[in-house]
């Protein structure tokens, strides 16, 4: 029995397997592997963030300002047409300031309009009809709700009379 016990009391109990050695190469691309984990946690954290914030906002303020926002550019104008002559300016084509308008410009025709003082010099408008002009001018009898068109001749001015179209600024 001696001999038994001394067989069985010399074995020592099995040790866990030791840790591989890593290369350095190896310890490196683990260390990189860790911080993308690590990065891509972060990403995933913030994505939530801003979808959390995003499911706060109320879509349907949203939505009634983009109504208003339409229902301001698009309106109805009582529209007329006018010419540089003395009936439409009170200036004779021998006037130096005959054909330019109140922002400086030249009137053409198939472009200009005189506009209300509301409308700045440059607002472009889609007309019904029409097209697109571009606010040039200014008129004494052009108030709110009024857009007075250029044309070439009187004629024409007095053919195209007073006519109730939708116009819509055309924003940038």
């Amino acid at each position: 029995m001696t001999l038994a016990c001394g067989l069985l009391c010399t074995q020592q109990p099995a040790a866990d397997k030791p840790a591989p050695i890593l290369t350095a190469d190896q310890a490196a691309l683990q260390r990189a592997n860790q911080r993308i984990k690590t990065l891509e946690d972060e990403v995933k954290a913030l994505k939530e963030t801003k979808d959390k914030k995003l499911a706060e906002r109320k879509p349907s303020n949203l939505v009634v300002k983009r109504k208003k926002a339409v229902t301001k550019l698009a309106r109805t104008y009582e529209v007329t047409a006018y010419t540089n002559g003395v009936e439409s300016t009170g200036k004779s084509a021998g006037d130096p300031d005959y054909g330019v308008t109140a922002s400086g410009a030249r009137t053409k025709t198939g472009h200009t309009i005189a506009c209300p003082p509301s409308m700045a010099f440059g607002t472009r408008l889609n007309i019904e009809g029409i097209g697109v002009r571009t606010c040039e001018d200014r008129g004494g009898a052009i108030m709110e709700g009024h857009i007075d068109l250029y044309v070439a001749g009187v004629s024409e001015a007095q053919s195209f009379g007073r006519q109730r179209l939708k116009a819509e600024i055309i924003t940038k």
